[in-house]
């Protein structure tokens, strides 16, 4: 899926501040929906074939914090829906040593709703276009998989400066993905998906947003008596190791964004190829950002 999107929260903060230091909240927001990937992050559709993703997410947050955690805007409320839809395919070529090659792209839009204090609004509208013209997949084993691919962040729609609530990030992120699913035993189950993410400035708002390192992960087990059915502890970790820029300048502090989330998984397998996916993860730790919960409902199938 690619993104929860956040801005409308950072627009918020600088309405609500009358300071050029205000837009520095848009760090509260990442182009990569965090939590997305903690399902078979490494495995992709075999040669030849094509496969169809759905994300459907609900967001929502009470509190914005600061560095220290502590709650900086009264009467804070966001609420966001998103929908995304996923296609991959892998091309009907393997070398010798094994390596794959697939592409994919991932269009999405959300509806978000944006309280604070006296203040409401909210947009529906496109978020963006998540295009990734090469991943290379490789399996050492039958148990080990591995993923790499570069992609992209397009936004797709209206972004108004003076508004309240948008649905899209209004700028360009450039990712480095990677992914690492492990079949520890035919029970168990450990996927990592880190990320790297370098983010353009919003030409709107000549803002800047630093860059992130994000890690969905997810431990599953699979019962014996019932294999299909894996219930797992998911979530992610999100750590900006680069300052924020204003448009007039450095942001004190670097106003950086850190997030914890993890909650429970449940992943039911109709066949070798599709399955359903329920998951509901909580925000334990978080700085300079929103803080709350998603509930993610997940669909996969070849097409």
């Amino acid at each position: 899926m690619k993104k929860l999107v956040l801005c409308s929260a950072a627009l918020a903060l600088g309405l609500s501040s009358g300071s050029r230091d205000a837009a520095a909240t848009e760090n509260g927001a990442t182009n990569w929906p965090l939590g997305v990937n903690t399902i078979l992050p490494a495995l992709l559709p075999p040669p030849g074939n094509t496969q169809f993703y759905s994300y459907t997410v609900r967001y929502s947050a009470n509190r914005f914090v600061d560095a220290g955690g502590k709650s900086i805007i009264p009467g804070f409320k966001l609420t966001q829906y998103a929908q995304a839809f996923r296609f991959v395919h892998t091309w009907d070529y393997q070398t010798e040593g094994g390596v794959r090659f697939s592409s994919g792209m991932i269009p999405s839009a959300d509806y978000t709703k944006l309280r604070i204090g006296g203040m409401q609004d909210d947009a529906t509208g496109f978020n963006q276009v998540y295009l990734t013209p090469l991943y290379l997949t490789y399996s050492p084993s039958p148990s080990l998989h591995l993923l790499t691919g570069f992609s992209g962040f397009v936004p797709l729609g209206n972004f108004d400066r003076n508004g309240l609530a948008n649905t899209t990030s209004n700028y360009r992120s450039y990712v480095q993905e990677f992914g690492l699913t492990w079949f520890i035993t035919p029970a168990w189950e450990l996927s990592l998906s880190p990320t790297l993410s370098f983010n353009e400035r919003n030409k709107a708002t000549g803002y800047r947003s630093g860059n992130v390192l994000n890690t969905d992960f997810s431990v599953g087990y699979r019962p014996a008596s019932m294999p299909q059915l894996q219930l797992s502890l998911a979530g992610y970790h999100t750590y900006q190791f680069s300052d924020d820029r204003a448009e007039a300048g450095a942001v004190a502090g670097g106003n950086r964004l850190k997030k914890l989330g993890f909650g429970p998984q449940l992943f039911y397998a109709f066949d070798k190829a599709s399955g359903i996916v329920f998951k509901a993860l909580h925000e334990v730790d978080v700085e300079n950002g929103p803080k709350g919960n998603s509930f993610w409902v997940q669909f996969s199938t070849p097409i």
